[in-house]
């Protein structure tokens, strides 16, 4: 399969996306399901060499993102990568969890889907689905008694957000936050950047660490 869908399918299950840092239990893994061997080494250099740990730091602080992948290429580089194959593996990192840019949707995948918990409060995804669930890029819209009161956009793998979010919510029934981040098993991590009118500040989640 290609590389994206290797690392998704690796991140399937309970604490997988951590697993995904652990060389032991995921490099030979992600070697036997990626097609493209080159791909799977080049993402292998950007999670256990030198610019893994900028790379634990952009998930805790992803809205910045930009400013850690200039970093996180240096010290690919500075691993043996030429500039190309080091953007590369900072291509694969972003496409798998959906930063901004790097969204791409299989529109032959798209489906909708929809939920009713209780009767007052509705959810429709519509995105990439398989097997019946939520299962890479997409997009949810939260409905309480009819009304519109939450969204998100990210990255789902086998129902579960895992990467990129961008969010709204709509507290106390009058203002709109919008919710930058990154979410691992439906919880956001590190910092998630907050814009409420002209108000911008940080909500601090727990912050990703693997060693």
């Amino acid at each position: 399969m290609d590389i994206v869908s290797a690392i998704r399918k690796l991140c399937e299950g309970k604490n997988a996306f951590h697993d995904l840092f652990d060389k032991t239990k995921t490099y030979d893994k992600l070697l036997a399901l990626a097609d493209d061997k080159k791909d799977a080494e080049l993402f292998g250099a950007l999670l256990y060499g030198k610019a893994r740990s900028t790379l634990i730091e952009m998930i805790n602080d992803a809205y910045n993102f930009k400013e850690y992948a200039v970093k996180a290429h240096g010290l690919l580089m500075k691993d043996g990568l030429s500039a190309m194959d080091a953007k590369r593996a900072l291509e694969i990192f972003f496409t798998a969890f959906g930063f901004p840019g790097y969204r791409e949707m299989d529109q032959s995948k798209v489906s909708t889907l929809s939920d009713t918990v209780g009767s007052d409060f509705k959810v429709e995804y519509e995105g990439e689905v398989l097997n019946g669930k939520e299962h890479g890029v997409g997009a949810r819209t939260c409905y309480s008694h009819g009304k519109w009161c939450h969204y998100d956009e990210c990255i789902w793998i086998d129902g579960v957000m895992n990467g990129y979010l961008s969010a709204k919510d709509l507290e106390f029934s009058a203002f709109e936050v919008q919710k930058i981040g990154f979410v691992i098993d439906d919880h956001e991590v590190g910092k998630t950047k907050c814009f409420s009118g002209e108000d911008e500040y940080y909500d601090d989640g727990l912050k990703f660490n693997v060693k």
